[in-house]
């Protein structure tokens, strides 16, 4: 078990004033088996009208509405989280896992991914964390970390013709195998240690629990990676999202930080 601190900010910058901005914000990390949230706290601005909720995934979400003319838009997140504290979640009703079982735009296999996913033949009684894991495995000798050669579009199928990619491709690529074998897997952003921007893992089903891998760093995820929000695929977790009027252009910031706590 560790104790983070987390730091976690977007800012948008409009070239020219905007109005009737409406948006959805998920960049903030719930309680589960897995981690507590404590001292949180978030700032908004501008902050005109705001409520939150989760979404049909679990997903806290913050809702917005500006109604005046602004050039900033700006969240900020932070809190501590005491991490590590179970090696899974609980899923939930089985009828639950059926939106995870199927392939989405991101991850449907092309010819490319079909004849990866060839090379895996699995004993009887093998069981799905222990299968995602051979898959996991043999994905990081397969494909390589590089940033700037795919985008938020990419699809599993076209990083893994490329065979280089980030965290997202690394994510959805390991998600396409694993609904190939008839796991059920999600996609999850989060924190981690080290990173200066958001992270992306997977969680697949075993036995009635989620359990996440990090298929870029080839790990189980541990009490180094905090969690935001998972979904079906990067479109369920997209972190902001929204619609103004006006004719601006925008520039966008993204900082985050964690940091172990250290106890005197």
């Amino acid at each position: 078990m560790k104790e983070l601190s987390f730091y976690y900010m977007l800012r948008i910058r409009f070239s020219s004033p905007v109005t009737n901005h409406r948006f959805t914000v998920r960049c903030v990390p719930r309680d589960n088996e897995r981690q507590k949230i404590r001292q949180l706290e978030i700032s908004v601005l501008p902050k005109e009208s705001l409520s939150n909720s989760v979404d049909s995934f679990g997903n806290y979400c913050i809702f917005g509405h500006c109604q005046s003319e602004h050039e900033l838009f700006e969240v900020e997140v932070k809190g501590t989280a005491q991490t590590g504290l179970s090696d899974s979640e609980y899923a939930g009703m089985d009828y639950l896992m059926g939106r995870y079982r199927y392939q989405t735009a991101y991850t449907r296999p092309g010819n490319t991914l079909v004849d990866f996913y060839r090379q895996f033949v699995f004993a009887e009684g093998t069981s799905n964390l222990e299968k995602s894991m051979r898959m996991m495995e043999a994905l990081y000798g397969a494909f390589h970390y590089e940033q700037g050669v795919t985008g938020i579009f990419t699809t599993a199928e076209e990083a893994m013709a490329l065979g280089r990619g980030v965290c997202q491709d690394y994510s959805h690529i390991l998600i396409s195998l694993c609904r190939m074998a008839g796991i059920p897997a999600r996609y999850v952003v989060g924190m981690l240690i080290g990173e200066g921007a958001s992270h992306a893992w997977v969680e697949i089903y075993d036995n009635g629990r989620w359990y996440a891998l990090d298929p870029t760093n080839m790990l189980v995820v541990n009490e180094d990676h905090i969690k935001i929000s998972s979904g079906r695929d990067y479109d369920d977790c997209v972190l902001n999202q929204g619609i103004m009027v006006g004719t601006a252009q925008q520039t966008q910031e993204v900082e985050v930080l964690v940091e172990e706590l250290r106890r005197g």
